[in-house]
């Protein structure tokens, strides 16, 4: 979690040396990651609302909000990363994202779904792809960047799994049927976003210095995710998470391949 303060070493940067195709390549891949960060700085917001009409504990909130304001520079540090690779320092383009919202749910249980959604789902799921990232990282800027938004996922998913336990202990039997239900459809969407059109090049360990991954190795290191932490963690719970570990097993992987 320290490397949440860790300064960017910017001058130290191997890009330049890069032959023209691999430089284009992962600009375009730093690009794409500072459109999704950008984006998630509206849905932390618009999670935010859904915890304030919920009442949710104060150290909740904070953490919300501190995630959007997060998010915001985990964007400028994609679109830096993106420029030392490209040679332009374009801003994502304008948008936001939205969550479910149903008029007359009760306020406690979508502010529980959709933290479920946000936080469990997609942020667990960037923590793991991260880490894996950063293993092969030998550029010094993309470890650093990789350090600083690893620390903060590592506290957005915390944030959901806590308020999570926090219904559970205090609503029971009708929280678990929220997460429940909630489950493969967090799950869903965050593979839809796995499953988005990115390049399908082999990866090599020159790239892969520099932060890049395949679309096949995303998909894999989700279905890992969802067999050995997300599946286990809501059964700690006590929360079943239905057919997610079959519905996204090797069968998934080798056919969305």
């Amino acid at each position: 979690m320290r490397g949440r303060h860790r300064p960017i070493p910017w001058a130290d940067s191997t890009a330049p040396a890069l032959p023209a195709d691999d430089r284009a390549l992962l600009a375009d891949t730093w690009r794409r990651r500072a459109r999704a960060e950008y984006l998630a700085i509206s849905t932390f917001s618009v999670l935010s609302m859904d915890l304030c009409a919920a009442g949710a504990p104060a150290d909740v909130l904070s953490l919300v909000h501190r995630s959007a304001i997060d998010e915001v520079r985990h964007a400028e540090l994609c679109v830096r990363l993106a420029a030392l690779y490209g040679g332009g320092e374009a801003p994502p383009p304008a948008g936001m994202s939205d969550l479910p919202d149903d008029p007359v749910r009760p306020r406690r249980e979508q502010a529980v779904a959709n933290a479920l959604l946000v936080s469990c789902v997609a942020e667990t799921v960037a923590t793991v792809v991260l880490a894996t990232l950063r293993q092969d990282v030998t550029d010094p800027v993309v470890k650093a960047v990789l350090g600083v938004i690893y620390a903060d996922e590592v506290s957005h998913a915390r944030l959901g799994w806590s308020y999570l336990t926090y219904n559970l202990r205090a609503g029971g039997d009708r929280f678990k049927e929220v997460a429940a239900a909630m489950i493969p459809v967090a799950v869903r969407g965050a593979a839809n976003v796995v499953d988005a059109p990115k390049p399908e090049d082999a990866t090599s360990p020159l790239r892969k210095a520099h932060g890049f991954v395949t679309a096949g190795e995303e998909r894999a290191l989700f279905a890992h995710t969802v067999r050995e932490v997300l599946a286990p963690g809501f059964e700690a719970l006590g929360i079943s998470p239905g057919g997610i570990v079959e519905a996204f097993g090797e069968p998934w992987v080798a056919r969305a391949s």
